[in-house]
């Protein structure tokens, strides 16, 4: 009897650690079968490029139009919030005969973005409309989305799988703008655990790959992780763009001047870039 006994209380244990099992097993099955939507990772991409807190910076842009030519340009940047619109500002500093060249780029929720080019050579301030968020900064291979807001509006997005890139877990996410005359669409690998841009990479109309841009040399700024080296290569034609961050500032009150497209002719000349 006794011996029956525990070969049922042995098989009730097995059934027990069996059912425990194929529970953790569903349970598992159901987390993995809810993928993070891709809205929601290119509105973490947004967050990591654009911190909310207002923030100066220098740039040190080159571009390289062939090997061994490559000019170099100062700018500063400032971004920052004046009510419910979101400002970012740059302003070439070097050299003298580019010295002024702005754009002041406003972005306001669900809306589209406003846009203000400063020519010093035609002495006036020029709004952009409509505003082609891929349209080519300064001939450089970046483009003024670049230098301003990553856009979440008219384009589909879809999410293509995950896979590790640059050491780390990457989601891998498609967005297909509905005005497809610069870019067919753009392949983005955004970390999982922090929703940092790894790579991006851009195809052209005939959705063959134009441009590739990578985030570099991570740094903990004011307790905000940020690129400190962005580079944008054309695989198409070897030409390539980058910029460095240097002097980077969180949290400190940027002058709202700066934000006035009218004071745009002033702003290379401003106190705070000094």
């Amino acid at each position: 009897m006794t011996s029956t006994a525990s070969l049922v209380l042995m098989d009730d244990i097995t059934m027990l650690v069996l059912l425990l099992a194929l529970l953790s097993a569903l349970s598992a099955s159901a987390g993995a079968a809810e993928p993070p939507k891709p809205e929601a990772l290119l509105r973490q991409m947004k967050a990591w490029l654009e911190p909310a807190a207002p923030s100066t910076r220098k740039l040190v842009v080159t571009v390289r139009s062939a090997p061994g030519d490559a000019v170099v340009w100062k700018a500063g940047q400032a971004r920052g919030k004046v009510g419910d619109t979101s400002f970012a500002l740059t302003v070439l500093l070097d050299p003298p005969d580019v010295r002024g060249t702005a754009l002041l780029i406003a972005e306001q929720e669900g809306k589209p973005s406003s846009q203000w080019l400063y020519l010093p050579y035609l002495r006036r301030v020029r709004r952009v409309l409509p505003v082609d968020e891929f349209e080519s900064f300064l001939n450089t291979e970046f483009t003024d989305s670049d230098m301003g807001f990553v856009a979440l509006q008219n384009r589909k997005l879809s999410l293509l799988g995950s896979e590790a890139l640059n050491g780390k877990d990457a989601y891998e996410i498609e967005e297909v703008p509905d005005d497809r005359r610069t870019f067919s669409r753009i392949v983005t690998w955004v970390s999982r655990s922090d929703g940092q841009p790894l790579k991006r990479e851009y195809y052209d109309p005939g959705n063959r790959l134009w441009k590739v841009e990578s985030f570099e040399d991570v740094a903990t700024v004011h307790g905000r992780p940020t690129a400190q080296r962005v580079r944008m290569e054309d695989v198409q034609t070897g030409y390539g763009s980058e910029y460095r961050v240097k002097d980077l500032a969180y949290d400190l009150p940027v002058p709202p001047e700066l934000f006035d497209w009218q004071q745009l002719p002033k702003a290379a000349d401003h106190a705070i870039w000094k």
